[in-house]
């Protein structure tokens, strides 16, 4: 959502974006959907786990492999990246707008999304469904195999296509 923002906010310094497993804005209805269909009450149980047993669901959801790690890896885990639990919760809940509130700018750069095909949090649908909002100057491409981490399941597959999005602005500049 940041690079959207810096998009829409500096089109003069953002040339194009490449974007994985983010969206436009967290509207409610997207926040709603999101959470239900994944089995959790809020962005925060899913996100800032306090247990093992959170940990874990929070892997199984991001990633379309199943991960196994030790328990004591977990634990370091939970103790490394969730410290300032109630500022990141509140972060979070304010991260989600109304619907109703939403506009789409209208980009000028080339905007390329690159998706995990098993994305669960932001599943496949949403992110074609972005697509024809962004318009024309949108492109979509699906990694099988991967999910909401897909540039950390699928690091060649990923680097290969993003080596092909940056050839093509490449390839654009020198036409001009």
């Amino acid at each position: 959502m940041v690079a959207f923002k810096m998009a829409e906010l500096y089109p003069e310094l953002v040339e194009a974006l490449v974007i994985s497993g983010s969206i436009l804005a967290m509207t409610d209805s997207i926040s709603t959907a999101t959470l239900e269909g994944l089995g959790f009450s809020s962005s925060s149980e899913l996100l800032l786990p306090t247990s093992v047993k959170g940990c874990k669901a929070l892997l199984r959801v991001a990633a379309h492999k199943k991960l196994w790690f030790p328990d004591r890896l977990h634990k370091d885990f939970i103790e490394v990246m969730f410290n300032n639990r109630k500022e990141r919760a509140e972060l979070l809940e304010g991260l989600v707008v109304s619907t109703k509130d939403t506009s789409i700018p209208n980009f000028r750069q080339r905007i390329h999304l690159l998706w995990g095909e098993n994305d669960q949090i932001f599943n496949l649908e949403l992110a074609q469904n972005m697509k024809e909002l962004l318009g024309d100057k949108a492109t979509f491409q699906g990694i099988k195999k991967a999910g909401h981490l897909v540039h950390l399941e699928r690091p060649c597959v990923y680097n290969r296509c993003l080596n092909q999005f940056l050839a093509s602005l490449h390839a654009d500049e020198a036409r001009k």
